[in-house]
Order: C-alpha cells, then sequence, then structure tokens
C-alpha cells in the first residue's frame, strides 16, 4: 500500500505552492520534488534535499518527517501519541495528525506544510499536469 503527502510552502502574497511528495510504500519513505522549469532556477531548495533531480530516502527523509514528529524514543512521543489518540507509534498517523492542524498555524517548520489532499487553488506547475 502506497501513502502520500503534498509538501506545500506559503506564498508571500497568500495561497500555496507544491513543492514535492512524501510517500510511503511498505515501510520505506520517499521524497521527490515536483518543481519543474524555470522554477528550479531560483526557488530555494529544502536544506535537506538539495538535488531537484535526486529522489530521496532513507535516513534524508527520515530526518525532514522528524521535524514534524518525534521520534519514538523522543521526549514528546507520549504526549503526541496521546494528543492524536494513537495507542501505539505509528509515523505515518502521526503526521496525519499534525497536517490535520498545522495548515491553521502562522508557520510550520521552514513553512511547509503537508496535505494528503491538495488544497484547491496550489500552484502546481504546468509540465506536470495535474496531481
Amino acid at each position: 500500500m502506497s501513502r502520500k503527502f503534498y509538501v506545500t510552502t506559503k506564498l508571500f502574497e497568500g495561497g500555496r505552492r507544491l513543492i514535492g511528495i512524501l510517500s510511503e510504500a511498505n515501510g520505506q519513505y520517499q521524497f521527490e520534488y515536483k518543481v519543474g522549469g524555470k522554477l528550479q532556477e531560483w526557488f530555494l531548495y529544502l536544506d535537506k534535499f538539495p538535488d531537484f533531480k535526486k529522489i530521496y530516502t532513507g535516513e534524508e527523509v527520515e530526518k525532514f518527517i522528524y521535524a514534524f514528529i518525534p521520534r519514538k524514543d523522543g521526549h514528546y512521543a507520549n504526549e503526541f501519541l496521546k494528543a492524536a489518540n494513537l495507542k501505539e507509534y505509528d509515523v505515518w498517523e502521526l503526521l496525519k495528525y499534525v497536517a490535520s492542524w498545522q495548515a491553521s498555524l502562522s508557520s510550520s517548520p521552514d513553512d511547509i506544510y503537508l496535505y494528503e489532499q491538495l488544497p484547491e487553488g496550489t500552484i502546481v506547475y504546468e509540465e506536470l499536469g495535474t496531481v
């Protein structure tokens, strides 16, 4: 089973822009940019993912994930589990919990936001077609 989050950023003028897709299949996490054409010439890449053409996996993606949620043995893991109403630690379910409330925040780690469904009006580049 494959699952994904759309990774977006808020724009200064309002609205959102799709940056990439964070996905999980069979316990393997992956991040891939979805930024095309001219945007790559001036877009400030995410620090954890400096190469637009690379599909990131493993530890690099885990560092990105743990910017949003605590590690299983982390300081606030139990508090997150209680708040998310989870009985056991599940990375994807915790990310869903964070995604459910983070859009209402004025800022997020690196101003990055996760969505299971791409919000209406999100800017997606023509080269990518529809998502």
